[in-house]
């Protein structure tokens, strides 16, 4: 059977990345899904009933529902504890709290989600919890209702609401299509606010629109690298590629994406200022599994 690498990256690095990829594994299925519905599918198809050969090699993925699948022991078993033949984390990301305390789970690369808001709307958002007041009900949009994106924002506003009543907001708010779909529907003026994912900024040049990180810090997903026991040596190989310099430059400078290694620097929509909502892998998990 020939073995398989699983990737699905941010839209924009994806198919520079899957090709630079299958350039270094030409044996190599690479399974790459066109939607988070199709992602979200193939995860619970292979992980219902385990079996080793069927079980993607490597595994590469924003998903946060992936976590919930390895909570299970017969999943858990077929995989990894990363060792020292993968880069630490970075200083400054070590900091914030950032390293993975899932041994089976190593993280790649973050990726920021801030605010898109029209510059016209009067007495703009501050807070992640801003958006819950009546005058924004129906006036933010965000990517399809199975991104990551949408999904991570879902359950963490419940948290950062601490309590409050979300149902109306999300009975109101509207999920469209990619990053792209909202930065169209904000600029028009069709919404007022949108959910974006930082890398996606660098196209609100000469738009009718403001980024803005909140009060509480940008939610952060991370992506998360997960390696089969009996891994082949060319997807090993992928692997630690993945984490090389120039593949982790290509993160930050080409896809504003926050890089995990020491080496590179960090892309320079966050130089300034690495403010971030998030309390540690533990918390993330957690959250995963309580709202997935």
């Amino acid at each position: 059977m020939k073995r398989k690498i699983f990737i699905f990256v941010p839209i924009n690095i994806g198919r520079n990345l899957e090709s630079l990829l299958k350039r270094k594994a030409p044996n190599t299925e690479f399974i790459t899904p066109s939607s988070s519905g199709e992602e979200l599918k193939y995860f619970a198809d292979i992980f219902k009933n385990p079996v080793k050969e069927e079980l993607p090699e490597l595994i590469v993925t924003l998903q946060p529902e992936i976590l919930k699948h390895f909570e299970q022991p017969e999943v858990r078993k077929h995989y990894v504890d990363f060792n020292t033949e993968f880069p630490e984390l970075r200083n400054d990301l070590k900091e914030l709290n950032f390293e993975s305390s899932q041994s089976f789970v190593k993280p790649l690369l973050y990726t920021p989600i801030i605010m898109l808001v029209n510059k016209e709307v009067e007495n703009p958002p501050k807070t992640w919890k801003d958006l819950l007041d009546k005058r924004f009900h129906g006036k933010v949009l965000a990517p399809n209702a199975q991104t990551p994106v949408s999904k991570a924002f879902r359950f963490l506003i419940k948290e950062i609401a601490a309590g409050e009543n979300t149902d109306l907001f999300f009975e109101t708010i509207k999920y469209s299509g990619l990053p792209f779909d909202v930065i169209t529907g904000v600029n028009k003026g069709y919404y007022d606010v949108g959910l974006l994912p930082l890398p996606f900024a660098r196209y609100n040049m000469g738009k009718n629109l403001n980024t803005l990180i909140p009060e509480e810090g940008a939610i952060v997903l991370p992506e998360m690298l997960f390696l089969r026991k009996d891994a082949s040596p060319e997807t090993l190989e992928v692997a630690k590629n993945l984490f090389g310099k120039n593949i982790q430059r290509f993160f930050s400078q080409l896809g504003a994406l926050i890089p995990v290694i020491e080496e590179i620097p960090l892309p320079v929509e966050v130089k300034t200022e690495m403010n971030f909502y998030w309390k540690g892998w533990d918390w993330y998990k957690n959250l995963v599994i309580k709202n997935s």
